[in-house]
């Protein structure tokens, strides 16, 4: 399940969002483990000759069509259309168009979908249609009733104003997404560029979100600015179509908007602008399950708090199941845990080069991470992919005090850093600063990290901030008895073996020579042994920084090798150098014997990006307030 794409009603295909895989170059990818054909990849490499090569090959066990095309195109996506797929249950097309009506293209496709010659186990067509800012889902079953109150939900049409002069194409306008339209994306700035597309944009919302007529399952407000969504709840308030609330829906709670949503998404360039904030809360989408929240911040309007949520958390939000922020701090983390009792899945993602930005100012320490991964006890999958904001703790949790074994990087090279501190006498009492709030946002040190009483339900935990010794990952694995998959970054000296001034290179890194500090097994053996007659159900490993860290030896292999169903490690590399380590690493554990495959990530460009945007938003600070 991929964070920020795992609602259930999600309106991104299962083909795009939950790919199990991208063979890079084949244009091939898996549709819940079965191949997809992607007729338009194939047509742009060698049009409808390769289309058809491609057929011949694939059509046997190919289970999902795609096919994504704009008006203007010649019909090739007809002709693709017309070979035969005995397999194929699902028949996915993405159209850019200038029409607003489902034109005489999409009913020919609805058409060819339908045809039982052609696709004898087509269960659905989905039509994804983008126009003029807006973006549509259409959903077509193929087999089965429609449900969804269809009857009742027509018959309001006749209640609606008329709202241009031509009746008959508005009437066609709307009985096609009553009876076929399951998600929407608005595009905020584009509509609201002109009157006409202004008035048009708040009277659709209206129907939508105020109304029973469409009852979408998902909506999403892109391109926002708060004004914007001010401007949506000021619309529906103020009934300027002069719509009969009353009669069109069957909730009776006036402040409620659409009790059918289960998704919704704000995708804004600014949290606060102004006076204005984000002006929804739970109140508004009371059977809501899925609530995304992203920031993509437009610097020419910036200003205000760039972490403000508006009322967004200010009442309960009961049934709400899946939550993703771009940003989160303690006392978020505090307030989530008394607003959303019912979490499952949790994501803090922001924009990757926004991880360490330092306008995300407000604290997040471990103390806030230990609470988002302790305080739900269905949750099933948490990722906070968010660097910690260094200010001193102010209260300790039930863990052993922090004693950080590395310093912040700063503006000294990290192989530099890590040459003089492999150099120097570490004592088992010696401790390095803690951060502080002057600090870039960055790792942050833990020595200890317990999870109790034992989390049953929890299966993912991403948190590649977080620092541990190996030994603690280890020990929190029993803790957590169901984890698929564990991310986090090892700290470079394991408190329980002390290191006597080795030097930090290469060989003795992943040397096959025995030596009693590199081999330690670091971790409990009574641990070890739990894990190994438990049979940890652990999958994969993600490790940061883990290219300059010492334990990866023989020891280290064996200790993996007690997980049965490890299929991989992945070793994220930030630098060249950390690449051509982690190559020595691969050939290492294989020469070795380790059952798991061990994968290098190479994220140096994405890792120079965020320390460059980080410093150049510094810089641009200095300027302003030098002003």
């Amino acid at each position: 399940m991929s964070p920020g794409n795992s609602y259930y009603g999600r309106t991104a295909s299962e083909v795009s969002s939950e790919a199990d895989e991208t063979a890079s170059g084949s244009g091939e990818t898996l549709w819940h483990g079965a191949p997809v054909f992607d007729a338009s990849y194939w047509h742009s490499k060698g049009g409808m000759d390769l289309v058809r090569e491609k057929h011949r090959e694939m059509h046997a066990s190919v289970e999902a069509l795609t096919i994504l095309c704009s008006s203007g195109d010649s019909n090739w996506h007809l002709e693709s259309l017309a070979l035969f797929w005995p397999r194929v249950q699902i028949v996915d097309i993405e159209y850019n168009t200038r029409e607003v009506q489902p034109d005489t293209l999409a009913l020919q496709w609805l058409c060819a979908a339908q045809d039982c010659t052609l696709f004898p186990h087509a269960q659905l067509y989905r039509l994804t249609a983008r126009w003029a800012g807006c973006t549509e889902v259409f959903e077509h079953p193929l087999c089965g009733a429609f449900g969804r109150d269809l009857a009742t939900r027509l018959a309001l049409l006749d209640r609606l104003p008329p709202l241009a002069g031509n009746q008959e194409l508005e009437m066609r306008f709307y009985k096609y997404r009553v009876l076929f339209l399951t998600a929407v994306s608005f595009a905020m700035g584009a509509m609201a560029k002109t009157a006409a597309g202004s008035r048009a944009m708040e009277a659709y919302i209206t129907y939508l979100f105020k109304t029973d007529i469409f009852a979408p399952t998902s909506i999403e407000l892109t391109d926002a600015q708060p004004q914007h969504l001010q401007a949506v709840l000021a619309a529906i308030n103020a009934n300027t179509h002069n719509i009969s609330y009353d009669k069109m829906r069957a909730t009776t709670s006036t402040a409620a908007l659409q009790s059918s949503l289960r998704h919704i998404c704000f995708d804004m360039h600014n949290m606060a602008s102004g006076r204005d904030r984000i002006i929804f809360c739970a109140v508004h989408f009371p059977k809501l399950e899925s609530l995304i929240i992203r920031h993509s911040p437009d610097f020419r309007l910036l200003h205000g708090d760039t972490m403000n949520l508006g009322v967004l958390f200010s009442l309960r939000w009961p049934d709400l199941v899946e939550l993703q922020l771009p940003f989160i701090s303690d006392q978020y983390a505090k307030t989530l845990q008394s607003k959303c009792p019912a979490l499952r899945f949790l994501f803090v993602l922001p924009e990757s080069r926004y991880e360490r930005w330092t306008a995300y100012s407000q604290s997040f320490t471990p103390d806030g991470l230990h609470g988002l991964a302790t305080h739900w006890p269905t949750m099933q999958q948490l990722v906070v992919k968010y660097a910690f904001r260094h200010a001193l703790s102010t209260h300790n949790i039930d863990v052993a005090p922090m004693s950080p074994s590395r310093i912040s990087f700063g503006s000294v090279k990290r192989s530099t850093l890590s040459r003089r501190t492999s150099m120097l006498p570490i004592s088992p009492e010696s401790q390095l600063p803690t951060p502080t709030a002057d600090s870039l946002p960055g790792p942050w040190p833990r020595e200890s990290f317990s999870i109790h009483p034992k989390h049953r339900n929890l299966c993912v935990l991403r948190m590649p901030y977080l620092q541990l010794p190996f030994s603690v990952a280890l020990a929190m694995l029993v803790d957590v008895p169901q984890l698929l998959m564990l991310e986090f970054t090892p700290l470079l000296r394991d408190p329980a073996v002390p290191l006597q001034g080795l030097a930090s290179t290469l060989r003795r890194r992943v040397s096959i020579s025995p030596s009693p500090q590199l081999n330690a097994p670091f971790a409990d053996s009574n641990v070890v042994y739990q894990l190994g007659t438990a049979k940890h159900p652990l999958e994969s490993m993600v490790l940061h920084d883990a290219c300059t860290t010492r334990y990866i030896t023989t020891s280290w292999i064996q200790i993996m090798n007690t997980f049965l169903q490890l299929s991989a490690v992945s070793f994220v590399a930030t630098s060249q150098e950390d690449v051509t380590i982690g190559s020595r690493i691969k050939l290492f554990c294989s020469r070795n014997d380790a059952v798991f495959d061990v994968d290098i990530d190479d994220q140096s460009r994405a890792f120079q990006t965020r320390i460059d945007f980080t410093n150049s938003w510094g810089r641009a600070e200095g300027l302003a307030s030098a002003r």
